[in-house]
């Protein structure tokens, strides 16, 4: 990701967004928004309720016109050839899209048929997304007996079938219970990996920051921020994270007692050192109790309190 000011090649961009405005009556629900995607990008969009999340996936299929500015998806200006441009790229829906008395193959392969792919390649397509969802045994069932899980993967196998290089995903992880969304965390990063461009719209924040590299954060329609996601956290001198192995106890007192303080983020410690004593002090308080560290880094924020400083709703500590 990266400003795009005005590129003379837009080509150049998976994805280039450039002063886009929407309204709805009077209501501005997108206020000159400019960022850039590049192929194989995994973007998070983030934002609370009513930010603008849904309405720029939807500005940016195509589905909803737009006021002012320009949107180029793989170099097809979405204003002038919409159904072109969404021919080439994939959208899982946050909404339950189910077809009325419709296998999860025949569902799958209707997508495939309305991107505008043969019979034949349609119903190939859809056998191989499917097995690779993991639905061989469910595939031709009725949806209106399959799971919440299944329910998503249907909707995911339909986005993927046509074999897009962008996919567009509203909260692909909503509903499900813990097993099922650790199963589409894994599907979603094995397409990630894959060199399929994704960006996906949440709520959950560790999710985006597990599967994303790069984020959007939008509030109130204005963009805060895009780039990656290690720019967003803020370090603070003297602040680190430690991962220790041995008596954790007895080092952490003996940081204390050199001056300085140790919290537990996660499964690492969270240390403020003194000025002066650097990290010096980690590997004496370490020699003195017999531990070893195994990890040391300076610590940054999480996306998580990155996020709340943007929205100027950070915790004081």
């Amino acid at each position: 990701m990266s400003d795009p000011g005005q590129p003379a090649n837009p080509q150049t961009w998976l994805v280039w967004v450039s002063e886009l405005v929407k309204y709805f009556g009077q209501f501005r629900a997108l206020d000159g928004i400019t960022f850039a995607l590049q192929p194989g990008s995994a973007t998070g969009l983030l934002g609370p309720n009513g930010a603008g999340k849904t309405t720029l996936l939807k500005t940016m299929l195509g589905f909803l016109s737009f006021s002012a500015g320009r949107i180029s998806l793989f170099g097809q200006d979405v204003s002038t050839a919409p159904l072109k441009a969404r021919q080439l790229i994939g959208y899982m829906p946050e909404n339950d899209a189910a077809f009325p008395g419709m296998t999860g193959f025949e569902a799958v392969v209707l997508a495939g048929r309305l991107s505008g792919m043969p019979r034949e390649a349609a119903f190939s397509r859809a056998y191989e997304v499917l097995d690779y969802l993991g639905m061989d045994e469910v595939r031709h069932r009725p949806q209106a007996g399959y799971s919440v899980g299944l329910k998503q993967k249907v909707k995911l196998g339909q986005a993927l079938v046509h074999g897009p290089k962008l996919v567009f995903l509203d909260e692909p992880l909503n509903g499900l219970d813990p097993n099922s969304r650790d199963e589409m965390m894994g599907l979603l990063a094995g397409i990630s990996r894959s060199g399929v461009a994704l960006v996906i719209s949440s709520h959950v924040l560790h999710d985006i920051e597990s599967l994303c590299t790069e984020v959007l954060v939008l509030d109130c329609g204005r963009l805060l921020y895009s780039g990656p996601i290690e720019r967003l956290g803020r370090s603070e001198k003297g602040r680190f994270r430690a991962r220790i192995r041995g008596d954790e106890g007895a080092f952490v007192r003996l940081l204390e007692q050199g001056g300085g303080r140790a919290g537990r983020k996660g499964h690492l410690l969270d240390l403020t050192l003194p000025d002066g004593r650097g990290t010096a002090l980690v590997f004496e308080a370490a020699r003195q109790s017999g531990c070893q560290v195994r990890e040391l880094l300076p610590a940054r924020d999480s996306l998580e309190e990155a996020f709340l400083r943007l929205l100027g709703k950070e915790e004081s500590s």
